[in-house]
């Protein structure tokens, strides 16, 4: 084999691996609607939420979204933590009743 195919085929396969590499590290869960042939991608937003209150962003419906979500999970020493901070912010009228009412629930 001649010097610049090897090279050329060294190459090739650097560069696959590279790109293999990179679109890995990346990658989403896409998924392909059967009906329309389209792609979507599935987020979790519980872990949006969790990364944006974790660099200072929060607001009502975050808190109440992952006090609920982790609720419904069953993961009560989570879902007592997002309500905790839920309640110390804001006023009872900013909060639904079923916020409130999952809240009580897990303080009893």
């Amino acid at each position: 084999m001649e010097k610049t195919s090897k090279i050329n085929l060294l190459l090739f396969f650097s560069l696959s691996f590279l790109v293999l590499g990179l679109s890995n590290a990346y990658s989403q869960k896409v998924h392909y609607d059967s009906i329309q042939k389209q792609k979507y991608v599935l987020i979790d937003v519980h872990k949006t939420y969790e990364r944006i209150t974790s660099k200072g962003y929060e607001s009502v419906e975050m808190f109440e979204y992952l006090g609920n979500y982790y609720f419904d999970c069953k993961n009560f020493k989570k879902s007592e933590l997002y309500f905790d901070k839920l309640f110390q912010k804001y006023s009872l009228s900013q909060i639904s009743p079923k916020s409130i009412e999952r809240y009580k629930t897990i303080k009893l």
